[in-house]
């Protein structure tokens, strides 16, 4: 009896043993999985999302050699001077920026209970919603972002100990190369997504700066980490513990400038217009090439023998002492001069292709390019404002949706349902802006310090309607102080 008790307990422990080590493998080739894994859609939008951020910089983001093609039977020399002058038009900045303006032409309305201010004042890093929201827009029109809302563990911890030490729900925004991979179900709700956390570790002075890789996956009901270690050629996946969340869905918000159907990855309006862009960065670059070719002319000279190149070179290279540093090619006297052969190059080809794709990007969103002595009706006017502004909306919409979906998470973090004022503003009446700027301009023909002053301070309000009370006060004392008014006056 003692023998079988003892076999038994022998066999339990081997099993127990062979159970923990197929964990073990089991939890290795998971870890493998959740920090390799990506979504397909992302990344086959990734290489043209990169392209429309980087067009957006510009400078150096922009002008290199990925961007400004060589044509085939360019060589390399003249292809790296051509790209040292290359000069960049940014389309998308103006457009993004235009769009984001318009947007917040007006106030966003915040109404919030005063307890839960943190959301309008200090959601995202210490700074306000409107500073997220304002990255959020213009990144947005790029490409899909996304926003986390989360929260340190509340239970522990009185409200007072929370609101002294500023401990509340917070916002993580994430680009799109963040977004790793996700599920949804049939309704459009998240089932699980896996997110790109890496950073780059500098918390000890003493020490050299060290790139964490990690991801989290997050479920309906926990999360968990995976960190990636390389040491050589060797790999290490390592799959943390389950954390649970305690919310009822997954905290996670995608932001796109329009409605996605429930696909939660959109394509940019900016993807066609970055190609066109592109293109009119290549042909001004190739028109400003043609126009310097043609600017200076080669000296054709006929030589009879060896000595003749010599005396050449002698007569117009500075660096031998000659006259000017002048082109020269020389050919035998006793044969026809050399000549290029190809196409006749007509500049006005260029300019009006330019114009063309600078048409058609503006166009896009309903703006027209005034041209000298064009004349347009009103109502052609307005039918271009309506393409505009239908976009505006759809923009305004999404960004009204994802703040709103803020303030119902922190609730749920909270544990409280918190009445959501966020209302955005969806009239856009350029007339009604262009009146208002029109009337300020017209003070500045009164002869008066002090109305101009005052004109100048509206236009500042309205043209920057959010404005902090600090930073309009600061303004208007420049204001004041450039036009030698006392602000008593």
């Amino acid at each position: 009896t003692k023998n079988k008790f003892s076999n038994r307990c022998s066999n339990q422990r081997a099993q127990n043993k062979k159970q923990i080590q197929q964990d073990v493998i089991m939890s290795k080739e998971k870890a493998k999985l959740l920090a390799t894994r990506r979504s397909e859609k992302i990344k086959e939008k990734l290489p043209v999302w990169k392209l429309i951020y980087n067009a957006y910089k510009g400078g150096s983001a922009f002008i290199n050699k990925e961007n400004l093609f060589q044509y085939r039977i360019e060589d390399n020399t003249r292809y790296n001077k051509r790209l040292e002058r290359a000069d960049y038009t940014n389309h998308i900045q103006q457009l993004v920026d235009l769009m984001v303006g318009f947007v917040y032409s007006k106030p966003v309305r915040r109404d919030l209970d005063e307890k839960y201010s943190y959301i309008t004042d200090s959601i995202f890093k210490g700074k306000d919603i409107q500073t997220l929201m304002n990255m959020v827009a213009s990144n947005c029109l790029k490409s899909t972002v996304g926003l986390l809302v989360d929260s340190p563990k509340l239970e522990a911890m009185t409200e007072a100990d929370r609101r002294a030490n500023n401990i509340n729900p917070y916002v993580v925004y994430y680009n799109p190369e963040q977004i790793c991979d996700f599920e949804t179900d049939d309704d459009g709700r998240l089932v699980w997504i896996l997110l790109d956390n890496s950073y780059l570790d500098k918390t000890d002075p003493y020490s050299e700066p060290k790139y964490k890789t990690i991801r989290r996956l997050w479920t309906t009901e926990y999360y968990q980490d995976i960190e990636t270690i390389t040491n050589g050629k060797e790999i290490e996946y390592i799959l943390s513990e389950e954390i649970g969340h305690g919310l009822p869905e997954i905290p996670f918000i995608f932001v796109n400038c329009r409605d996605n159907d429930a696909d939660m990855v959109c394509d940019s309006p900016f993807e066609d217009i970055v190609y066109k862009s592109r293109t009119v960065f290549n042909m001004n670059s190739w028109a400003s090439e043609v126009l310097a070719s043609s600017s200076f002319q080669v000296l054709m000279f006929p030589y009879e023998s060896a000595e003749d190149i010599a005396a050449l070179e002698a007569t117009f290279s500075p660096a031998s002492g000659g006259i000017s540093d002048l082109p020269v090619i020389p050919f035998k006297a006793t044969t026809q001069k050399p000549s290029f052969e190809g196409p006749d190059i007509d500049i006005e080809k260029f300019i009006m292709m330019i114009n063309h794709l600078t048409d058609e990007i503006l166009f896009k969103f309903g703006f027209k390019r005034e041209t000298k002595g064009s004349w347009e009706s009103g109502v052609a006017k307005s039918i271009d404002f309506e393409k505009t502004e239908a976009f505006l909306r759809s923009l305004s919409l999404q960004l009204q949706n994802a703040e709103r979906r803020i303030v119902k998470l922190c609730g749920m973090y909270e544990q409280d349902h918190i009445d959501c004022g966020i209302n955005y503003s969806f009239s856009y009446e350029k007339a009604d802006i262009d009146k208002e700027l029109l009337r300020l301009a017209n003070a500045f023909t009164i002869p008066s310090a002090t109305i101009q002053n005052k004109a100048y301070k509206e236009i500042v309000s309205a043209l920057f309607p959010d404005i902090k009370n600090d930073e309009l006060a600061k303004i208007a004392g420049e204001i004041d102080k450039k036009r030698d008014v006392s602000p008593s006056a």
